[in-house]
């Protein structure tokens, strides 16, 4: 007895959402079983033991053979017998822990875009710190970091000193709150003069002195002093990079 059934089999059935999406919603709401379906792109399939029993009867007689047809009870107690033998083998692989729909979010905070260009290579310097507009984001997602829409940032990236943890035009999210020297060690926003950069801080105990490391090893390391060393500023932690193309 065919078990797995797209949402195109089923809208014709009596009990039955009358569009795929309200399926798909419904499915999603009730957790429904589901795998993917073979040879339909991204399409899914669903158990028929998730359905109602009117349901199930009713594809038994639209698909089922004769001696099947004969003997509902006995094929819907095997189907769920089958469906608890699945379990999650037949769901697609995945490492997402959590799905959660743009429209189902009600709560973003609005976060300050800066012309400051922290540059991942030779420095860019500031000739315009100031706001040019703003990028939404859902506040959960801050939350995730500590963070809300008074405490960071978004500024981009230029060059390419920081690849492969970086990459040019990278936008980043900044954690702007004050920090105290020494920092721990990772990546930040900082000032060297009239440039802004952006590196990777390791702090050296023994001589109290801050690495500025580039993670392309192109680039040379270099160290200074935060105490008298030219000006030196950190303005926010590197958080996470925002919206990056997965290639």
């Amino acid at each position: 007895m065919k078990e797995w059934f797209l949402t195109s089999e089923l809208l014709d059935h009596e009990g039955m959402p009358n569009s795929r999406q309200a399926i798909a919603k419904k499915a999603k709401r009730n957790n429904w079983l589901k795998r993917k379906a073979q040879g339909e792109g991204r399409s899914l399939e669903y158990h028929i033991s998730n359905l109602h029993e009117d349901i199930q009867k009713s594809l038994i007689v639209k698909y089922g053979e004769d001696f099947e047809i004969k003997d509902i009870s006995s094929v819907i107690t095997q189907l769920k017998e089958n469906a608890a033998k699945y379990g999650d083998d037949e769901k697609p692989l995945s490492n997402v822990s959590k799905e959660i729909l743009l429209d189902e979010i009600s709560n973003w905070c609005t976060l300050p875009v800066y012309d400051v260009h922290a540059a991942a290579g030779a420095g860019t310097l500031i000739q315009s710190e100031y706001q040019i507009g703003t990028f939404q984001i859902p506040c959960v997602l801050l939350h995730e970091y500590g963070l809300n829409s008074e405490n960071s940032s978004i500024i981009f990236v230029d060059g390419d000193s920081m690849e492969p943890t970086l990459s040019h035009k990278d936008k980043l999210l900044v954690d702007i709150q004050e920090y105290f020297h020494p920092v721990s060690n990772g990546v930040y926003v900082i000032r060297i003069d009239d440039a802004v950069y952006v590196k990777r801080l390791h702090w050296d105990i023994e001589n109290g002195l801050y690495n500025i490391i580039s993670d392309n090893s192109k680039y040379a390391p270099f160290k200074i002093d935060h105490n008298n060393g030219r000006n030196f500023k950190i303005i926010g932690k590197v958080i996470t990079i925002i919206m990056k193309p997965v290639l």
